[in-house]
């Protein structure tokens, strides 16, 4: 077997300590570490009918039986962000998957906008009903989850998770076939850093045959 490690010794790398990094700037470290990350364009519903888009890449896949997604949000100086209230007022949100069309819309409404604003109709972002759920979802992506919130859950000063139950996904026409999704016909952005986005059309294809030499230390898997 290949020792992998073996073209790397102690001196190939360096400590990073990330005690003495503001919180802001350790923020920005590990986001910038943890790449690319895929991106939920969450959008909920304010007291006032207000239509709320929000990007969030912290967004992960938390159980699939049941289905259920998790995003997490921060929060501002003066309090918890406006999705994430309105994620507890309502308990549903929509998570829209966010494709390449969808970039300079998803940074724009990065932007703090005030609560009694709509990113959807500032940005020109127009809105579907939902099927399950009183929310809307975004006519321009090619994938909508309508969730049910299930739980949140703090971790540390500002970061909080939001996990929310799948109840109703809608794909664009020929995106999915059974259980498979074409990801040339979803084209879904990466976050990198900051202002920075990655396309992720180019895929690394493994070989047949990779797995061959380990099978001898595999476990006995039951189907």
């Amino acid at each position: 077997m290949s020792d992998m490690s073996s073209a790397f010794g102690e001196a190939a790398f360096e400590q990073v300590n990330l005690n003495p990094l503001t919180p802001l700037n350790r923020y920005k470290f590990l986001t910038a570490s943890v790449v690319p990350r895929p991106i939920a364009l969450v959008s909920t519903i304010g007291p006032t009918g207000l239509v709320n888009v929000a990007p969030f890449s912290q967004f992960i896949i938390l159980s699939a039986t049941p289905p259920i997604l998790g995003i997490v949000s921060g929060q501002y100086s003066d309090g918890i962000k406006d999705t994430h209230a309105h994620i507890l007022r309502t308990q549903q949100f929509v998570i829209n998957v966010v494709d390449e069309d969808l970039a300079q819309a998803t940074q724009a409404c990065a932007f703090p906008f005030r609560s009694d604003q709509s990113e959807a109709e500032i940005v020109g972002l127009d809105t579907l009903d939902c099927t399950t759920i009183d929310g809307r979802r975004l006519a321009a992506s090619p994938m909508s989850f309508e969730c049910r919130l299930q739980r949140t859950e703090r971790f540390g000063e500002t970061a909080t998770l939001i996990a929310g139950e799948v109840v109703a996904v809608h794909a664009r026409a020929g995106l999915v076939s059974g259980h498979r999704v074409d990801h040339r016909k979803l084209k879904p952005l990466g976050r990198i850093a900051g202002r920075s986005y990655c396309r992720t059309r180019e895929v690394v294809e493994m070989p047949d045959g990779l797995d061959d030499p380990y099978r001898q230390y595999g476990r006995e898997l039951r189907s």
